[in-house]
This record gives structure tokens, C-alpha cells and sequence, in this order.
């Protein structure tokens, strides 16, 4: 009985997860620029921070931050934040084990960003998840659209 529910329900969750994970474009692709030049400092900062916590380092890694572009283009272009289908983007860009994103926008420097997150109790505990070891960061930009700067944060093991 119970299996005859599932499997009558399957097709609505499925429906329902896909139209969470697309985001619809409100800015032409052409008019996002994509930079993940800031991840380096953002290892140090948040590196600097788990430390005052007890936790050990961070640092950036390349594929990370192709994961973190990926999204922080998806948001520019949708103007809006949305963390999508974060579990298969992981699965797609090869990241395994813990692993966690953080978003922001307006943020005109990546202080600022790392400063959001640091007041944001879910987003402090993911900057603070103790088996992070890496970090990747990207920031897009969106002139004249929105909030013109998104970020995306992914950390994991």
C-alpha cells in the first residue's frame, strides 16, 4: 500500500524538485561578467576567522570555483538567489563529502560578502562547518540589473 502511494506521489516530487532547480534568465548571459580573481582573499579571510574559532585553514581550489562561477552567473542571470539542485551541481563538478554554498549579493567588495555571512546564523555556520578544507568563490556582476554583484561561496572537504 504504502509503495503504491510512493510511486503515485514520485511524479509530482520529481515535477517539483525540477522546477526548483532551474532558475529563469532575466539578464542576457552576454551582460554577466563571471570572476573568481577574489578567492585567494577569501581563503585568507576565512581562514583568519575559523582560526579565532579553533578551526584550521582553508584554502581555494580551481575546481571549487568553477562550481561557485557556475552559480554565481545562474543568480546574476536570474537576478535573484537560489541555491538550486545544489547536491547534483556537487555531483556534476566531482565534489564529494561535506560540502556547503553560501550566496549573497550587493556586496560590492568580498569583505562585504564574507561580512554577510558572518551575521547570518546559517550562513556563519557554514563558513564555521569544521570539515571544510577548501573554498571556492565567485563573484558576478550584473550592471544596471538587480543587485549588480551576486556571490557564491562553496566550501567542502
Amino acid at each position: 500500500m504504502r509503495l503504491r502511494h510512493l510511486l503515485a506521489a514520485l511524479p509530482l516530487l520529481l515535477l517539483a524538485h525540477c522546477a526548483g532547480d532551474e532558475l529563469e534568465k532575466v539578464v542576457a548571459s552576454d551582460n554577466v561578467s563571471v570572476s573568481t580573481r577574489d578567492a585567494g582573499r577569501a581563503a585568507v579571510i576565512i581562514s583568519e576567522y575559523r582560526r579565532s574559532h579553533g578551526l584550521h585553514d582553508v584554502a581555494a581550489d580551481d575546481g571549487l570555483n568553477a562550481a561557485a562561477a557556475f552559480q554565481a552567473r545562474a543568480v546574476a542571470e536570474a537576478g535573484r538567489l537560489s541555491h538550486g539542485a545544489f547536491a547534483s551541481r556537487m555531483q556534476s563538478y566531482r565534489i564529494g563529502g561535506y560540502s556547503a554554498e553560501n550566496l549573497s549579493a550587493g556586496s560590492d567588495d568580498v569583505a562585504g560578502a564574507i561580512g554577510r555571512w558572518k551575521a547570518s546564523a546559517g550562513h556563519n555556520e557554514n563558513l564555521l562547518m569544521p570539515q571544510a578544507r577548501r573554498i571556492g568563490l565567485a563573484r558576478a556582476d550584473s550592471p544596471g540589473v538587480g543587485y549588480k554583484h551576486y556571490w557564491a561561496l562553496v566550501l567542502a572537504q
